[in-house]
């Protein structure tokens, strides 16, 4: 599993969406007060201004028992229109996918059943939250049964708030009872041999410095010619190592167990052959920083399975990565000492919650590599019902987000063109939004693009010169950067306008065996489907409010 999780910055967020809002709010303002003077004259800004007032008042003032019966009523029009019989394409998936899933030559043999399930409950669910939601309010528009509902004291914002609830109680029926017909599918499917896999691993990662070949500090490893900077390598029989540092360890809480448990994979890279039987050594060394303590555990080198089997493991390690369990008391002897000594791990050895560990090659000649996720303190374990319910309310934060998005394009334009827009919105946020933030944060750190925007990238295409070549000098040069750091600035803000639906799938946390954690997965999810519920509810109640309801 390669994926190095940073944790979500709550308060961050939460003022560049209220920024974001803002700016958004007073960008459209401004536009509907030109249009407004061109429409009404002089009297347009004040027509404006009533209806903002109007439009706050009817949020503020929504009333529960109207939003209640909009709910209602949305809810039963969805089931006579049987658009919930997506249900039995799910049943047929599960049905016949044991044919064509199998455990055969898989290092994790439970791991295809786990991702199959996940992809197939969120991909099922996507068209049915796009159905339900874009063409509902279009379709009810079409038959004038709206009219009968807005000519009511019900105010458009609790026409616009019941249709997403109404929508949102009727997948939040669908999620649950996919994820419970596909949790026990899994528990049954996968192959006895390998349901020890079925688990939820809690692990702790620290932060990661090395040391070059004399033992200085050093920024970062030797990069051994891979593509991939993933990781840096280690020297073997030198002293450079790689430093793990773990902060804030629960030491009252691991000291329950006697022990703690560190989970490794490590990649080597092999300048020679040397015996090819024998895999490359390497050796942990617990560090106290403040006193100075430094104990070799294990006591001799451990091998670093290159090629090893993983379903020839034992199910004590879970069929999965290789573990050192470090016992309470510690025995060993002090270089240049020949009595052994006594330490205790949680009272010598971790000072304040924190401990380092550095990692060495032994075998000369051969290098070891390293990445931040490669090792960490494996916290107990929790079950699988965890892990996997946790990526299923990450699928339910997905399609309540989908029904929010999808309902406010309702209240502008009609169905299928509400169907593309909000499928271009989560195509966008799931594919093109890591590429834009990686950009924009190249951008926002050195103040250029490597090969330049849009119109530099056009042109440099279009004269065949290299990125590495600068622009000839001249006016032509400096519009183009011009008008491509407007628009980089833009798409910061555009960043953030659209949703990013990579937080919502949660399947490789479950799927190699790990607990999804609260701070990196489930709070994103949470986060991100929050902040666009009341911007979408203002934007669909103002549509509707100007929309012709009685046009067909």
């Amino acid at each position: 599993m390669f994926f190095d999780p940073e944790p979500f910055n709550m308060g961050l967020a939460a003022i560049q969406w209220l920024l974001t809002l803002c700016i958004c709010c007073g960008i459209a303002l401004a536009v509907v007060v030109v249009l407004s003077l061109s429409v009404s004259g002089v009297s347009g800004p004040a027509n404006v201004w009533r209806a903002v007032i109007r439009g706050v008042r009817d949020i503020v003032d929504m009333s529960p028992k109207r939003i209640g019966a909009v709910a209602s009523l949305t809810l039963k029009e969805s089931l006579r229109r049987q658009d919930v019989l997506v249900g039995v394409v799910f049943v047929l998936l599960f049905m016949f996918a044991g044919w064509f899933l199998s455990s055969a030559n898989v290092d994790t043999p439970a791991k295809p059943y786990i991702s199959f399930v996940l992809t197939a409950i969120r991909w099922l669910i996507l068209p049915v939250a796009l159905l339900l939601s874009c063409w509902g309010l279009p379709a009810d528009i079409k038959a004038r049964s709206l009219h009968t509902v807005v000519t009511k004291p019900a105010r458009r914002s609790e026409v616009v708030l019941g249709r997403m609830l109404g929508y949102s109680s009727l997948m939040t029926v669908g999620v649950a009872i996919m994820g419970l017909v596909g949790y026990v599918w899994i528990t049954r499917q996968v192959p006895e041999s390998a349901q020890h896999q079925l688990i939820s691993r809690v692990p702790q990662y620290g932060q990661l410095t090395y040391l070059d070949r004399t033992g200085a500090p050093s920024f970062s490893g030797i990069n051994v010619g891979d593509m991939w900077d993933y990781r840096s390598f280690v020297e073997g029989n030198t002293k450079a190592a790689a430093i793990f540092t773990f902060k804030d360890l629960n030491t009252n809480r691991l000291s329950q167990d006697d022990q703690l448990q560190l989970e490794y994979r490590f990649e080597v890279f092999r300048t020679h052959k040397g015996d090819i039987e024998k895999a490359v050594q390497a050796q942990f060394t617990l560090v106290n920083e403040q006193s100075g303590l430094r104990v070799p555990y294990p006591r001799v080198p451990f091998e670093v399975k290159e090629f090893a089997d993983m379903q020839a493991r034992s199910a004590e390690d879970d069929g999965r990565l290789p573990i050192i369990t470090i016992p309470r008391e510690l025995t060993y002897t002090p270089e240049g000492e020949l009595s052994s000594k006594t330490v205790d791990l949680f009272e010598d050895v971790i000072h304040d919650g924190t401990l380092t560990v550095q990692v060495r090659c032994v075998d000369q000649g051969q290098y070891l590599g390293a990445a931040r996720t490669d090792l960490f303190v494996r916290l107990p374990d929790k079950t699988f019902a965890v892990g996997y319910f946790k990526a299923i309310w990450g699928t339910w934060m997905m399609a309540i987000l989908v029904i929010v998005l999808g309902t406010t394009a309702s209240t502008f334009v009609k169905g299928p063109v509400a169907t593309l827009l909000t499928f271009a919105m989560v195509l966008t946020g799931l594919t093109l939004r890591p590429f834009m933030s990686g950009v924009l944060e190249q951008y926002q750190q050195t103040g250029v693009v490597q090969g330049g925007g849009m119109l530099e990238s056009a042109y440099r295409m279009v004269t065949q010169m290299n990125t590495q070549v600068e622009l000839p000098g001249g006016f032509l040069t400096e519009a183009i950067q011009w008008i491509d750091d407007r628009m980089l600035q833009g798409l910061l803000l555009l960043q953030n306008v659209i949703p990013d639906f990579t937080h919502f799938d949660m399947t490789p946390y479950v799927a190699n065996g790990f607990d999804v954690p609260w701070n990196n997965a489930m709070m994103p999810s949470i986060a991100t489907t929050l902040a666009f519920i009341l911007p979408a509810l203002i934007l669909g109640y103002f549509c509707l409010q100007w929309r012709e309801l009685e046009a067909k």
